[in-house]
């Protein structure tokens, strides 16, 4: 079984390698801490909101709030948490102090990662033995999430944005609609759903990146000597 990649989206980095090269832990002035701290296990988010275990829900969840990261980060995280809790039916008080205690972890240490230069950033995904079209539709939704936080904080149409950060979210509105076709090889499809979670992964880093440049250092007083 193999992920059918809708449209250019698996190809489409090669338009973009060499930004998404640059973001690589193996480039000059990018590298990778040994001891990263593990963000929430995904199926610890599945049940702040008692999600079915293999669901989608925690996927989009973080997407969502990657999409709201990109944009702005004044109302996070209590507009995310009251939000995603409030469309499975949920409250702070009914999830309890400890989920609401990983929620607040979670959004803690993707900001972290995202405006970091350690090149940390994950997506939530499920673990590696979760069933390959459940991880594809997770990935899938995960995607939406993100275009729908990106859209909340008013980016609905990306015309204004330079064209390779363009294409990048074109592309992954199309992931969005990736599926798995019969009678191709596991370790195929295995490795397509590798390459797409990586392409989403840099690109969203990219996307970040380009919405939220870094602030222009004002220069101090001259020193008088």
């Amino acid at each position: 079984m193999a992920v059918n990649q809708p449209g250019h989206g698996l190809c489409a980095g090669l338009r973009h390698s060499d930004r998404i090269d640059a973001r690589s832990p193996s480039a000059p002035g990018r590298t990778c801490r040994d001891n990263v701290v593990q963000k929430p296990e995904y199926d610890d988010i599945q049940r702040c909101w008692r999600g079915p275990e293999g669901g989608s829900g925690a996927a989009e969840a973080h997407g969502t709030l990657c999409g709201l990261l990109c944009i702005a980060a004044d109302d996070l995280p209590d507009s995310w948490i009251q939000n995603t809790l409030a469309d499975a039916g949920e409250t702070v008080a009914s999830i309890g102090e400890d989920r609401h205690t990983q929620l607040a972890e979670l959004h803690r240490m993707t900001f972290q990662e995202l405006n970091g230069t350690q090149f940390d950033f994950q997506l939530l995904q499920p673990d590696d033995d979760t069933q390959l079209g459940l991880r594809a539709d997770a990935l899938g939704r995960w995607c939406q999430g993100f275009l729908y936080g990106l859209a909340l904080r008013g980016l609905k149409t990306f015309d204004q944005l330079p064209e390779d950060i363009r294409e990048i979210l074109e592309d992954l509105s199309e992931i969005t609609q990736a599926n798995f076709s019969e009678g191709e090889g596991e370790q195929e499809g295995e490795d397509a759903y590798a390459n797409l979670v990586e392409y989403v992964r840099v690109g969203v880093q990219l996307v970040f990146d380009e919405l939220n440049p870094p602030a222009t250092e004002v220069p101090g007083p001259a020193q008088v000597h």
